[in-house]
């Protein structure tokens, strides 16, 4: 395998940016609220908030699925890496086909939050959906694009572990050179000290 370019060091720095970007935009999205409107029973009224991830508890699941895959990316290589960004790329997927399930949150979803609000056993909600689960869609997106670079091209990225690898071959083979000039060093110095105390070093 031909070493790492620039360019490959590039493309995963750019993917794993877009994936922790994408899982960070899909969190935020998904604590506000994705419902606006009343909660109506009767004569009373109360307010309605329902955020992203009490509609779609799968959303915010995803995100910090990608976020874990976004770690094995940095911690594997080859085929390893390959299927952690399948994985990346799967719970991409599944965040914006399920927030794209919510954009417009119908009466039936709202009902029951709609009676918790009043503290009643029923209600009907007033209102309609907001603009954040566009911006989770986005964040999917982007969570989706990164984990197909990390499946198609990621065992062409380098390894992060290559980085500490390296540096400790070398001085592990400094060491080993070291310590063999010192050895060669001695020698002579060892003979002198022989012949000093009358003995033939030549003599085996």
């Amino acid at each position: 395998m031909s070493a790492p370019t620039s360019g490959s060091r590039r493309e995963a720095g750019l993917a794993l940016l877009s994936c922790v970007l994408g899982g960070a935009v899909t969190l935020l999205a998904a604590g506000r609220p994705w419902a606006e409107g009343q909660a109506v029973q009767g004569t009373l009224r109360a307010p309605l908030h329902v955020s992203g991830g009490s509609l779609a508890p799968v959303v915010p699941a995803l995100a910090l699925a990608a976020l874990a895959g976004a770690l094995a990316v940095l911690a594997t290589r080859g085929a390893a890496r390959r299927l952690a960004g399948i994985a990346i790329q799967l719970c991409g997927i599944g965040v914006v086909v399920a927030a794209a399930a919510h954009l417009d949150p119908n009466g039936q979803d709202l009902a029951g939050r709609a009676g918790s609000a009043l503290g009643t056993a029923t209600a009907t909600a007033t209102g309609g959906g907001t603009a954040w689960p566009w911006l989770a869609i986005a964040g999917g997106l982007l969570i989706t694009g990164a984990g197909g670079a990390a499946a198609w091209h990621g065992p062409a990225w380098p390894a992060m572990s290559s980085r500490y690898e390296a540096p400790d071959a070398a001085k592990a083979g400094a060491t080993a050179a070291t310590r063999e000039r010192t050895s060669d060093g001695d020698a002579p110095l060892e003979q002198w000290r022989a012949m000093d105390r009358g003995e033939d070093p030549t003599v085996g």
